[in-house]
């Protein structure tokens, strides 16, 4: 009988452990929200990536303030998936990084259908704190695989409220 409670307390023990370490996720993965989100892609050097991408629950995960150890700043980040483009099943996802306090943008990734884009820095891009988003007005995104290939961004991404001081 020892043996048994002994070996029924060790279970659940393990099982309290494992619970507590949640569930193996990672919390900067988006998740689906209620929010609608709009973007236009336009001069894309692959016309076909050209139109409009969008979701009536784009995926957002929390803002996170990264301060990391060397040169970079301090930023802002949050990921964002699940804009579709109209008529297809070509799909856009992307993070973006913006300096605390302001709202001048650090960096900004997109992918569309296995293709990613960079816009570094704030040119025709910037964060709107008070309507919890990031505003593009033909902001000019850069292939980061050395195609030379590139898109025009204009609309909103949101981002989730309850972010950290000054994000």
């Amino acid at each position: 009988m020892r043996t048994l409670c002994k070996s029924a307390f060790t279970a659940l023990a393990i099982a309290g452990l494992l619970s507590a370490c949640g569930d193996g996720g990672d919390d900067d993965d988006p998740a689906p929200t209620a929010i609608n989100a709009s973007v236009g892609v336009s001069a894309a050097g692959d016309a076909a990536l050209n139109g409009t991408y969008s979701s009536n629950t784009i995926a957002l995960s929390e803002v996170d303030k990264v301060n990391p150890i060397g040169g970079d700043p301090e930023t802002c980040r949050f990921r964002f998936s699940g804009l579709q483009q109209a008529g297809t099943s070509r799909l856009m996802d992307g993070d973006i990084r913006y300096i605390p306090g302001t709202n001048e943008l650090r960096t900004t990734f997109v992918s569309i259908a296995g293709t990613e884009f960079r816009l570094q820095g704030t040119a025709n891009a910037a964060v709107d704190h008070t309507n919890n988003e990031v505003d593009y007005t033909g902001a000019t995104l850069v292939s980061t695989q050395g195609t030379g290939q590139t898109i025009t961004l204009t609309g909103s991404i949101p981002m989730l409220g309850g972010r950290p001081e000054g994000c």
